[in-house]
């Protein structure tokens, strides 16, 4: 296990590792709860309504599906402590707000994935039943297979068995698999894995693989050869979003729109210059999640990211690191990626508060918050809001949008020192709002969960850290070099998602 501060003794950590692998999910998930409920009182910085692991490491979602009338939330963690080799964590939801945390799905115990569960995905296989493929880590790049499971039980136990052979990889760059994408086609199964091309001059590739069964596997080329986007490509996604396609890969961040020739085998993207789905502290998103819980019971597109950044810096409690963004609906709209917070998050909204006068705001205080403001630019170069504001006024980190280059970010004082302090921390973010003019008016969807903040301007989003001195929790309103009007701004303090009624949801 990772270390823990003697003064954590009194965390109910005990209890729930005895039990991260029982098959008991009722005393589990009790456990993983009061672990989770402990943390949120006894550590300033833990998230309220963002998901992460009870305690410990937690970086990719893997496999997030809808399956049965349930959300399954799958994820690359390090249930066992800091030092530990990775697997696969899950959690089951209603809602897709309330979480109940089931035992861990899959652990390294073969030949094939001896050095850790790596990244894949959940799909549902012919006979109905979960399945999963996943990448059986055994030395990083240099030696991986491609390990299909199968649960009878809704993702409580697995079946593995190893279908692609290391031997079989594209090139001596790029491996057999590496975080596969799976869907079906007609008869035949589709899957799309990460890689290079390989060789001097090598490119990131999504290699595309065929199989009739599952089991055998054919690789037929790399996706998109016309797209040059550095030299090793992970997490590729194709998905159809308003009869077009979405290559979508993990290089940081890149996305591209454009037209899928199924004969072919071959993406060509509109534009060879991809935009980014999101330039903070965030990696590894999951779109392999759908549902039809939007307008009209129609088909949502639903993405899931890891939130990147530094280890807790609170003393006395058990280690943490990493967490989730808030799920997110996407659709195309002006031919690019829209994207929003979903929205089954208003059920943890309390205590509204309208305010149009910006003197108004100095009376909001908290550290877990949803804000929506509104502002008509005028002739300040600069505007937006001042989130964890110190009593003295020294700490704060700014929520602003630039009105000259039409982008918005994330910065300030707390942000700086963060940075000083954390190589994983950033002194600013910043993004493109893509509006096509600065006279609009421009609205701030901000979501502050104690050391987290998701801004959304436009459907673009940005993620950052931020770790501000426990008593800085004012809120405030700024322009700079002008003025601006504030039309609105609505506040709601966020209940904690972990108030123990997802068996309920």
């Amino acid at each position: 296990m990772g270390s823990v501060s003697h003064a954590a003794e009194d965390a109910p950590l005990d209890s729930y590792r005895k039990l991260i692998r029982s098959p008991d999910v009722a005393a589990l998930s009790s456990a993983a709860l009061t672990l989770r409920q402990w943390m949120i009182a006894h550590d300033p910085y833990y998230p309220k309504y963002h998901f992460t692991g009870p305690y410990s490491w937690i970086n990719d979602p893997n496999g997030p599906i809808y399956y049965r009338g349930r959300y399954h939330l799958f994820y690359q963690c390090k249930a066992d402590g800091q030092n530990q080799l990775i697997c696969w964590g899950h959690a089951v939801s209603k809602d897709l707000v309330h979480w109940l945390d089931w035992p861990v799905a899959m652990s390294p115990d073969i030949p094939q994935d001896c050095k850790g569960v790596y990244s894949g995905n959940t799909f549902v296989a012919d006979d109905g039943s979960l399945a999963a493929i996943y990448t059986g880590n055994v030395d990083d790049r240099k030696e991986a297979y491609g390990i299909l499971a199968s649960s009878n039980d809704d993702g409580l136990t697995w079946r593995k068995q190893v279908v692609m052979d290391d031997k079989q990889r594209p090139n001596a760059d790029s491996p057999v698999h590496w975080d596969g994408f799976t869907w079906k086609e007609g008869s035949e199964w589709h899957q799309l894995i990460g890689g290079s091309t390989g060789g001097p001059g090598k490119q990131g590739a999504a290699w595309l693989w065929t199989s009739p069964d599952l089991v055998h596997w054919t690789r037929i080329g790399n996706l998109a050869p016309s797209i040059k986007y550095g030299p090793y490509w992970e997490l590729p996604y194709l998905i159809s979003l308003s009869q077009r396609q979405v290559l979508m890969v993990g290089a940081g961040n890149p996305y591209w729109v454009g037209d899928y020739d199924a004969r072919k085998i071959t993406f060509t993207p509109d534009n060879l210059q991809p935009r980014q789905v999101d330039q903070g502290n965030y990696y590894s998103f999951n779109l392999n999640m759908t549902d039809n819980c939007g307008p009209d019971g129609k088909r949502r597109q639903l993405m899931h990211g890891w939130v990147t950044g530094p280890a807790t810096p609170t003393k006395n409690v058990p280690y943490w690191q990493g967490a989730h963004s808030i799920p997110r609906v996407l659709r195309l709209q002006e031919n690019r990626l829209w994207q929003e917070s979903i929205p089954e998050l208003e059920c943890l909204r309390e205590n509204r508060r309208l305010i149009t006068n910006a003197a108004d705001a100095a009376g909001v205080h908290g550290d877990s918050l949803e804000l929506i403001a509104t502002f008509q630019p005028g002739t300040a170069k600069q505007f937006g809001l001042n989130l964890c504001v110190s009593g003295d006024g020294k700490e704060y980190t700014r929520v602003y949008f630039d009105v000259p280059s039409r982008t918005f970010g994330m910065d300030g004082p707390t942000m700086k020192r963060n940075a000083a302090e954390s190589k994983e921390c950033r002194v600013s973010y910043s993004s493109d709002s893509l509006l096509p003019n600065s006279s609009s008016p421009v609205t701030l969807h901000v979501f502050l969960d104690r050391s987290i903040i998701e801004v959304y301007v436009n459907g673009v989003a940005l993620t950052g850290r931020c770790f501000p001195p426990t008593d800085a929790q004012g809120v405030g309103i700024f322009s700079s070099d002008g003025t601006a009007e504030l039309k609105s701004l609505e506040v709601f303090e966020m209940k904690s998602m972990w108030d123990g009624t997802a068996g309920d949801k």
